[in-house]
């Protein structure tokens, strides 16, 4: 379809519409243009796939979530120093640290994967799913237990 079609196709759309611009929610009511009278967003008629929630995803949240368990504890060994006026003791830090950058390395190397990873089986996608919903439950119990373990 040509520019002008899209443009004519719009614009035969619109003459008939009445709702919120995308962008900024200004009411509009039956447009002349295919531009927002008030944020000048360019309006276009378009089918959208809905999200669909992939074992990408999952992975993702596991990783991102992950990287919350290594802050969090992180914090929690800051505070507690802090707390009790004694120093930080870079031994139960250091290992937080390397995590943080491990999983932060990892969250880019899967944010380039996404391709790879919608090509693969679906045995594959349900294995790497469940284990981006376990993720942050074994990145806690690593980390705990190497604090355990070395204090």
């Amino acid at each position: 379809m040509e520019h002008a079609d899209k443009n004519r196709n719009t614009l035969s759309f619109l003459a008939h519409f009445e709702g919120p611009c995308p962008r900024c929610g200004f009411k509009l009511h039956h447009p002349t243009s295919n531009n927002c009278p008030e944020c000048g967003f360019i309006l276009l008629v378009t089918l959208k796939k809905p999200f669909q929630c992939t074992s990408w995803h999952l992975f993702l949240f596991g990783l991102i979530a992950s990287l919350g368990v290594c802050i969090d504890q992180a914090g929690l060994f800051f505070a507690a120093r802090v707390y009790q006026g004694s120093p930080i003791m870079w031994a139960w830090v250091l290992p937080e640290l390397f995590f943080f950058v491990l999983i932060a390395a990892g969250i880019v190397l899967w944010w380039k994967a996404r391709k790879w990873a919608n090509e693969l089986s679906n045995n594959s996608k349900l294995f790497i799913g469940a284990a981006g919903l376990v993720l942050p439950i074994i990145w806690f119990n690593i980390i705990f237990w190497l604090f355990v373990l070395t204090s």
